[in-house]
């Protein structure tokens, strides 16, 4: 064991936001009390900051912030009822406290957990800290919750250094995720399951990591992550430096195409309900049917971006396979989701739209950002016709 007489000190922010990590569930015969305070998920974590300590030689210092609603009350929610709202409120909290703090972990809801994680992907520009991710299947305090291991498990995260077997040390920074024995960048978190405790895996790409016994990083996975939060501008340690754009457009529609589908329902929505974005899950790699051609038209008329991806659970949107989505590359009537989830898909389009909203960019420059990887959440594929 190191000697603690030159202790390193690391002071990690926890914000809770509620969700079953909390006890946020359906009410049973079983009484169950929420956690809230400080001295209560200190407590929990009390083994894994001696630990640290012992091992590490450094002091974790926690403090607890719960996030809190438009009303002023403590945001206890079921992350199903989580909105933009709760997006913003999250990263101007972060952007707030980013001075006090060297690391921040927030407990979450699993239903909507790959939203926010992306969507605080996209709001920070230049993040040089970690923000942890976490929650639990079942709540804590339960029989064989998963809560505490996730706790301990974001805090050990949190608080070290990745060693590199050939030398040298690479920062943890940037938004992740921390769930079960995964370690995923915040832009490629999906929900899985509804049982089992590693819950999320890693949608389209490999995962930063695993978790366990040890910390076991990828890499060549870790450089790539953190290569996105300095293509453009230094990499922010204090808050002076750091760029948040937390505003979010969410005059979204997502839609599931359907045989048969009628092609009026984008001007429908459009007109009267001032859409200013879709989704389409179309079939295939992103093959939208020549008979959805006329809505297809109406919104590049109207500079109203479309995002195309597909029903495949596990396909590629690329435009580049069969006729229908050749034709929609051709004349360039839809934008090819390539291999983004939906939940970036869905937080990427509104964060653009607030930005064309304010006139920093046009309808052009959304659909380029929209298949360009500015937090690793898309990876183009290019077919080679044999």
């Amino acid at each position: 064991m190191n000697s603690n007489k030159n202790l390193l000190t690391k002071k990690v922010l926890l914000i809770s936001t509620g969700g079953t990590i909390a006890g946020i569930v359906a009410k049973t015969n079983i009484e169950k009390e929420t956690i809230k305070s400080s001295n209560e998920f200190s407590e929990l974590l009390e083994e894994t900051k001696k630990s640290i300590r012992d091992v590490h030689s450094i002091d974790v210092i926690l403090d607890h912030i719960p996030l809190l609603n438009e009303d002023g009350s403590e945001c206890e929610e079921d992350s199903s009822d989580i909105t933009p709202y709760h997006w913003k409120a999250l990263a101007q909290l972060i952007y707030d406290q980013y001075n006090n703090f060297d690391s921040f972990i927030v407990t979450h809801g699993t239903n909507t957990m790959g939203y926010t994680s992306s969507a605080l992907s996209f709001a920070f520009i230049n993040l040089g800290k970690p923000i942890l991710i976490t929650g639990s299947q079942v709540p804590a305090g339960m029989p064989g919750s998963d809560a505490l291991m996730n706790l301990q498990n974001a805090l050990r995260l949190s608080a070290i250094k990745i060693n590199d077997p050939d030398g040298g040390e690479y920062n943890i920074m940037g938004v992740l995720a921390v769930f079960g024995s995964n370690i995923i960048t915040g832009t490629r978190v999906k929900k899985d399951t509804e049982f089992d405790y590693d819950a999320f895996k890693s949608f389209g790409a490999e995962e930063i990591g695993r978790i366990g016994r040890i910390i076991d990083i990828n890499k060549e996975n870790l450089i790539r992550h953190n290569s996105f939060l300095s293509k453009k501008s230094m990499v922010a340690r204090q808050q002076e430096d750091l760029i948040i754009k937390n505003e979010f457009d969410t005059r979204i529609v997502s839609l599931t195409e359907f045989p048969g589908m009628n092609p009026e329902i984008f001007k429908t929505l459009v007109d009267k309900h001032d859409v200013k974005g879709f989704i389409l899950r179309a079939f295939g790699a992103g093959d939208a049917s020549k008979n959805l051609k006329p809505g297809l038209e109406f919104l590049k008329n109207r500079e109203i971006p479309i995002i195309i991806t597909t029903q495949a659970p596990n396909g590629n949107s690329n435009f580049q396979v069969n006729d229908p989505g050749v034709a929609l590359k051709k004349e360039d009537l839809a934008i090819p989701a390539y291999d983004m989830s939906i939940e970036s898909i869905t937080t990427k389009l509104a964060w653009l739209l607030a930005d064309k909203e304010k006139g920093d960019i046009d309808y052009r420059q959304l659909k380029e950002k929209m298949t360009t990887s500015l937090r690793g959440e898309v990876n183009k594929i290019w077919e080679i016709k044999m």
